[in-house]
């Protein structure tokens, strides 16, 4: 075969080289634009490709897309990369190939157009203290970290074909935003941990009946009532709530009495001993309710009785009673708009809440399930 037959069969080198610590390159596949191997392992994550022009700027443009959302700022990218290894020569230098001068390396990677592989992934990940996870078609992820913090942004992009770099977004992601796509890794142990997860929930379950028994034996003793059901019942109801339950056991047995005979004669001397063991000074309802209660139910008792006094000398007074509606009227006028500003407020921070939740990037992270990953 002569110089000029073997010069035609080799194929043609691509602009800029590939490293040869880049990801392992994927076996033959589909060609460009085919939904492949790849796409339906990202579909079975709840993740798809949003793919990228494969003009030799595609890491870039990957990668602004995941920090950005949108890929129009790729050569700005590059230049503060290209920037970030000039600085930390001494990071770089040792992993160029076939003995081209660094000098010489950074160059050509400055120029649009030129493939970047793995070293700029790792300048790009460090220059913007984040992590980055490539996806490969049946591989592990690869994750190459820019640092160690705990909070940092994960940017998800994808390897295929030997030679072409895609953004890796939510299946339900359209949007030009940026993607907040985090790993979460699968403990092989996961029966283990359901076991620990099930003794806890058994643990909690008993600490649980404990208390209700507590809550019940509270309302009792405040009450005097011996019916546990009934007290378990009200409880329930008033979300066990000890004092509400007490009010609500003792307004019951209030009304049950007012109906009979018995509540008309005088209280029995066992009656009369519950009564003020309950309400005494230091009494069981005093330690429930606290002085401040019953100081305050006498105040109601004594306001009642003068809102009495008040219609019957307005009814004996027309004047009176007319000024009375009008301080009526105005009371429940106050008492709404009163109303209509509690609302008011309420919405507002209901609103200012959705706003906070919708700008927060916590909200919107995404978590990638993994059984393993590789650190670079």
């Amino acid at each position: 075969m002569s110089r000029k037959q073997a010069a035609r069969a080799r194929p043609a080198a691509r602009k800029g080289r590939r490293p040869r610590h880049s990801p392992t390159a994927p076996a033959p596949g589909p060609a460009p634009g085919d939904s492949g191997g790849l796409a339906g392992q990202l579909r079975a994550l709840g993740l798809k490709l949003r793919e990228v022009p494969g003009d030799g700027n595609c890491l870039f443009r990957a990668l602004g897309d995941q920090l950005e959302g949108h890929s129009r700022n790729h050569l700005r990218h590059r230049q503060e990369t290209v920037e970030f290894m000039v600085r930390q020569r001494g990071d770089f230098e040792p992993f160029v190939e076939d003995d081209v001068p660094f000098d010489k390396h950074v160059a050509n990677l400055a120029k649009p157009g030129t493939f970047a592989g793995n070293d700029a992934i790792v300048a790009f990940a460090r220059n913007n203290q984040i992590n980055v996870v490539i996806h490969q078609p049946n591989a592990p992820l690869w994750q190459i970290r820019g640092t160690d913090r705990s909070d940092a942004r994960e940017l998800h992009i994808a390897y295929r074909y030997g030679e072409h770099y895609d953004s890796v977004r939510r299946i339900s992601d359209d949007s030009e935003t940026p993607a907040y796509l985090r790993m979460e890794m699968l403990c092989k142990n996961d029966s283990n941990k359901a076991e620990e997860v099930k003794q806890q929930k058994g643990n909690s379950e008993d600490e649980t009946k404990v208390q209700m028994e507590d809550a019940v034996q509270k309302v009792c003793n405040a009450t005097g009532c011996s019916d546990m059901d009934l007290v378990s019942h009200v409880l329930e109801v008033e979300n066990y709530n000890v004092e509400s339950a007490i009010f609500a056991i003792l307004q019951v047995k209030e009304g049950q009495g007012i109906g009979t005979e018995k509540q008309q004669e005088p209280l029995g001397r066992e009656q009369k001993s519950c009564s003020r063991t309950l309400w005494e000074e230091n009494g069981t309802g005093s330690k429930t309710f606290g002085k401040q209660s019953l100081h305050q139910g006498e105040a109601e008792n004594s306001k009642g009785r003068a809102g009495s006094r008040e219609e019957n000398q307005a009814s004996r007074n027309p004047k009176v009673a007319k000024k009375q509606r009008k301080k009526q009227q105005w009371l429940e006028k106050k008492k709404q708009q009163e109303e209509r500003h509690r609302q008011k407020v309420l919405a507002s921070k209901r609103d200012s809440a959705d706003t906070r939740t919708e700008t927060d990037p916590a909200n919107h992270v995404t978590l990638v399930k993994a059984m393993a990953a590789l650190n670079i």
